[in-house]
């Protein structure tokens, strides 16, 4: 019999003993690459052109002091600092515009695996689903055709997602507002917290990594850090003498938008406004605003009434559940709002929750039809089509998680 080589002993050895660790640095690799492809296209994007490469060429032309006192565009301080730093580097903007949302994709990856290992201490299958995330549509999509920064708030909300399972609430907060400071769609998350805070805590569960099962509460106190970071994080525009009404009013601003720009009840998002109530802003937005808020309450009388039975899983479920539910009902929703929402929808119902796997997956197509929509103007299914599918993936994933804290069936299915 033929000796074999001894380079390919050597390789059959290394994918004998680390097939595993190859094939997750390879599916790394491809996501990198991906996005390497993508990244130089700046015409899909209905933003690059018109803001993000000016707001970076106003940072190159007037410095980053000057840059700040009069920042352009409507972001938050965090965002016009990365643009002001971007307009440092030698090289068009779209570069590192391209590279910032892929890190914080990574930083996202890596916390989904610590959220799903933490719950369900299988490490290969988090690491897996973790990595997987990557390889979502509108992850790719998102950061890399659209040079969109929804990657950035949501890398340091699946932070604070991974500290509040742990019941380290301090932590989680000041992550939470960290993402808040960055984004006002952070906001979506911002009802489990309070549900959580009303609740009195919730049930741990031992683990794999043996900590304590005791349910604990946090102090009305730790919503300080909201307004505390939001504060911190303004002080470089303040400092520039861009004012404090003009620095700290931005959110103000932005939801104001929403009228004088015509956006409407919806931008291209799948939700019920898309059934003929999008040109009537005026009339229906402050009324949509109090039945989300109606609808809250009545969760959090719910889950009041089912505390005992609110553990680690439950929770994030919860944050799910509710984010979704705010991007339902709010007025004046884009394309992208519910991106956090989805990216742990998606491994949650394959790690946690099987049963929900096939609404989660219409979930995702629909998104995929909305981005084919805005990015490459695909005119194929009409968005009020593609809202019934998403809506009524909502109302499905509503009455299984009723169901749960119900009484219903509590198996995770993984």
């Amino acid at each position: 019999m033929k000796k074999e080589p001894a380079v390919d002993k050597l390789i059959r050895n290394l994918i004998d003993k680390h097939l595993f660790e190859i094939s997750l640095g390879l599916l790394i690799l491809i996501s990198v690459f991906i996005r390497f492809k993508l990244a130089p296209n700046t015409e899909l994007s209905p933003d690059y052109d018109f803001y993000y490469r000016d707001w970076v060429e106003f940072y190159r032309q007037n410095g980053i002091i000057k840059g700040l006192s009069n920042a352009p565009g409507d972001y938050y301080v965090p965002f016009n600092v990365i643009y002001a730093l971007c307009s440092l580097l030698p090289c068009e903007a779209w570069v590192p515009l391209s590279i910032i949302p892929a890190a914080c994709e990574l930083v996202s990856a890596f916390f989904i695996y610590k959220i799903f290992y933490f719950l369900t201490g299988r490490k290969r299958a988090s690491v897996f689903a973790g990595v997987m995330t990557l390889y979502l549509p509108f992850v790719i999509f998102d950061g890399a055709l659209w040079k969109q920064v929804d990657a950035v708030y949501t890398c340091f909300l699946m932070i604070a997602v991974y500290k509040l399972l742990q019941q380290k609430y301090r932590a989680s907060m000041i992550w939470y507002s960290v993402a808040f400071a960055f984004k006002l769609q952070s906001i979506l998350f911002l009802p489990v917290y309070l549900i959580i805070y009303i609740i009195g805590g919730f049930n741990g569960e031992d683990n794999h990594e043996n900590e304590s099962g005791k349910k604990t509460g946090f102090s009305i106190l730790e919503f300080l850090w909201i307004p505390v970071v939001y504060l911190i994080a303004g002080l470089p525009e303040v400092l520039a003498k861009h004012g404090l009404r003009a620095t700290y009013f931005a959110y103000l601003d932005q939801t104001a938008e929403l009228d004088s720009e015509g956006y409407g009840m919806v931008s291209f998002f799948p939700n019920i406004y898309n059934w003929g109530f999008d040109d009537h802003y005026k009339l229906l937005s402050t009324a949509a605003v109090m039945v989300l808020a109606a609808v809250l309450v009545s969760i959090s009388v719910f889950c009041y009434r089912f505390r005992e039975k609110i553990d680690r899983n439950k929770v994030l479920y919860l944050a799910i559940w509710t984010a979704w539910t705010c991007v339902i009902l709010l007025p004046g929703m884009h394309e992208r709002y519910d991106y956090a929402m989805l990216i742990l929808l998606t491994p949650f119902a394959i790690m946690v929750r099987k049963k929900i796997v096939p609404f989660m997956v219409i979930a995702n197509i629909c998104s995929l039809i909305v981005y084919g929509i805005t990015l490459f103007g695909a005119d194929i299914i009409d968005i009020a089509y593609v809202s019934v599918f998403y809506v009524a993936s909502y109302l499905f994933v509503t009455a299984d998680i009723v169901g749960i804290l119900n009484g219903g069936n509590e198996r995770s299915e993984a």
